[in-house]
């Protein structure tokens, strides 16, 4: 099961893609014609070192993956030497911390290409059930969860899964969870993240205790009335179905009882330390379709940096939803980036940066609103059209909601970086990058809302159109942007492809001045047509998968597609001709991060059938969609995935050979994890 949307941002979704045909208003947005292209080069150059150096770490006896033996010294964050004990002798002085391999593979830190860092905060806390089978281990779960947190104003249930015989019947949703928690909000969420399930006292947080109809505006107006579960005298009994139809329930709760600055600080770095337990030294975070909440994740990542907090490397990505609003969204993306490869190269101050990013954050968080009644005054309409006043009560209510979760929070400070005790600027090697844009195309095949070729695709579904897809990518590429695009079916796959190989033809002139082609990215691809696995490599496209989504056929999936297509199903190995690069990710915290169970998988995975073609890969090929291939896509193959000297020193210890991952058990451990040149995992003992 893949992370969904927002559910704020799906109900914003469905609002921005209604009111044009609501209010008879012609959708407009920005021109390539508005915009310079951006024809500088983004990847990084190599790093400056000294060779003669002393160094600050040595590791002694280290087995790399090509299978030398070497000894490594790091000065400051940059491996300098890599060769024998007789070379790392000559820069190893008394102030040297030396480790020793133990003549165990020293690899190259891994990257996680695609997770969730906002959602593993989010379930921080939190009580998750997805082994419950039946009402009363739900009870016993919920009865210690709450007592273990008494002091909680909310609390949050993640992973109940449907059963023919309901652990939470429909009919009497809230009175079932009220003889458990009566006291506080209870909010309980599908493991597929599609239902939510309410407590009395949420209903009355959220203010949705009532008699319906009237229901909400836009759920009337959209006809959605049946996916909120009403009983006889039409209160609602506290089932709500899909994120969009939720989103007001889970919206107004999350603004009434949000976290402090504080308090996500400190989650952030628990899940930070958490992956570096597992060899991590990077992360590419994905974004959920909520520009507000990646540019305030954004602060976040950039107020732990600066105190020395913050143990991994992440790049992140911002968002565009597909709306009027689309080619906007990219703008205040590609200012984020400007801003912060300026604060990199100490043109502005860290504090300058803060308070430049406050304002795109302020402006991602109205814009739609703006844009809103914007447009219904250029159309003619004005405030007495029969569907104004209803589209901008609930336009200015998420407004509301996004600003109370995501802004308020910020403006309510001081800017952190004005402490005497943070430093002036940022280091020109920082932890945190923005280089992509993160879309959504489709959603699963579980829920037939992925976009297939051998299916009428449901509604909304793609969320990009063919014609706007082709504009946000000419449009982020002219920009040197780039693309990674959520595509879980066949259909959305051939999509991106077919949009990326129109921008290769449009931008080709840019692309000769940058010296390279942007590597945008597909996601997921658990299905693809056999003629456009090609594709990736002739087109430059990143192929981002992730091996422990792909299972034996046993499940829904495999009764939802064909057996026909199961030849190119996760087809790892196929993605990878033409020297397409290939990266692994695992979209934590739904599925396990470990690196080591991602990279044994993909090598020991078996054929669905007998006669089916074998997607697995080498040990060599999976090892680099966890290093080079992610170094790659986000311009820094000058400086990382590699062990060799000019490279930043982020590494693994392992307690054995890492071969021993080609055997169907393993049993290698995580001793040591260091990422900028700093220990920032040892095993204990």
């Amino acid at each position: 099961m893949k992370c969904p949307k927002r559910s704020e941002i799906a109900l914003i979704q469905t609002l921005t893609r209604s009111y044009p045909e609501l209010l008879g208003v012609e959708k407009r947005d920005l021109s390539l014609e508005d915009i310079e292209p951006d024809a500088k080069s983004r990847i990084e150059p190599e790093c400056e070192y000294d060779p003669n150096a002393e160094a600050d770490l040595v590791i002694k006896n280290a087995l790399l993956n090509d299978g030398r033996e070497a000894n490594i010294a790091v000065a400051g964050n940059i491996i300098t030497r890599v060769g024998s004990a007789d070379e790392i002798d000559q820069v190893t002085g008394t102030a040297t911390k030396i480790l020793d391999a133990k003549g165990n593979s020293v690899s190259p830190g891994f990257v996680d290409s695609h997770l969730h860092l906002d959602v593993a905060m989010q379930r921080l806390g939190t009580l998750t059930i997805e082994d419950v089978e039946t009402a009363d281990d739900f009870k016993e779960r919920l009865i210690k969860y709450a007592k273990d947190n008494s002091s909680s104003p909310i609390l949050y249930v993640f992973g109940l899964h449907y059963f023919d015989d309901p652990i939470i019947p429909a009919e009497t949703c809230r009175q079932t969870l009220d003889e458990i928690v009566s006291d506080k909000p209870l909010l309980v969420f599908a493991h597929d993240l599609h239902t939510a399930w309410a407590n009395t006292k949420a209903l009355e947080g959220a203010e949705l205790l009532r008699q319906m109809p009237p229901y909400p505006h836009l759920i009337e107006e959209l006809g959605l009335e049946q996916k909120i579960s009403v009983d006889s005298g039409g209160i609602p009994t506290g089932e709500f179905r899909e994120p969009d139809v939720y989103a007001l329930l889970e919206g107004p709760l999350q603004a009434k009882y949000p976290r402090s600055i504080e308090h996500q600080l400190s989650d952030l770095e628990t899940v930070c330390k958490e992956l570096s337990a597992y060899g991590i030294t990077g992360v590419h975070r994905m974004a959920l379709s909520q520009p507000a909440e990646d540019l305030s994740f954004l602060l976040l990542l950039l107020e732990l940096e600066q105190q020395g907090r913050l143990p991994i490397r992440v790049s992140s990505s911002f968002s565009s939803v597909a709306d009027h609003n689309m080619l906007h969204d990219v703008l205040i993306g590609y200012a984020t980036r400007d801003l912060l490869t300026k604060a990199r190269n100490k043109e502005i101050t860290a504090a300058q940066l803060h308070d430049y990013l406050l304002e795109l954050l302020k402006d991602a968080g109205t814009d739609r609103h703006e844009k809103v009644k914007i447009m219904a005054s250029e159309g003619g309409h004005g405030e007495d059209h029969p569907m104004m006043d209803k589209v901008l009560k609930v336009s200015q209510k998420l407004t509301d909601i996004i600003h109370k979760k995501h802004i308020e929070h910020h403006t309510k400070r001081a800017n952190p970086h004005q402490k005497n005790s943070m430093p002036e600027h940022m280091g020109y090697h920082a932890k945190v990058r923005l280089d992509t844009l993160k879309i959504f195309m489709d959603g699963v095949i579980e829920k037939d809302t992925a976009y297939r070729l051998d299916k009428t695709p449901s509604q909304g579904i793609p969320e990009f159109n063919q014609s706007d897809l082709d504009r946000i990518l000419v449009f982020a590429d002219r920009l040197g942007i780039q693309v990674a695009a959520h595509s879980i079916g066949d259909g959305s796959v051939k999509s991106m492809l077919n949009a990326i190989s129109k921008t290769r033809d449009i931008n080709k002139n840019i692309d000769e001045k940058r010296g390279y082609r942007i590597p945008h990215r597909v996601e997921h691809i658990e299905t693809c047509s056999q003629e456009d696995l090609p594709r990736f490599g002739k087109l430059d496209v990143i192929a981002s998968m992730q091996p422990l989504h792909e299972r034996p056929p046993i499940s829904m999936w495999h009764d939802l597609v064909p057996k026909s297509e199961w030849n190119t199903a996760f087809a790892w190995k196929e993605a990878l001709v033409d020297n397409a690069t290939l990266v692994f990710g695992s979209d934590w915290p739904i599925v396990s991060c470990d690196p080591r169970a991602g990279i044994n998988h993909a090598v020991t995975r078996k054929p669905w059938y007998e006669g089916a073609r074998d997607q697995s890969v080498t040990l060599d090929e999976a090892v680099g969609a966890y290093t080079t291939g992610a170094a790659f896509s986000e311009y820094c193959q000058n400086i990382k995935g590699e062990i060799k000297s000019g490279m930043l020193a982020d590494m693994v210890i392992l307690s054995g050979n890492i071969k021993e991952l080609e055997n169907e058990s393993f049993n290698l451990e995580i001793e040591t994890t260091i990422c900028d040149g700093k220990v920032v995992y040892m095993k204990q003992g």
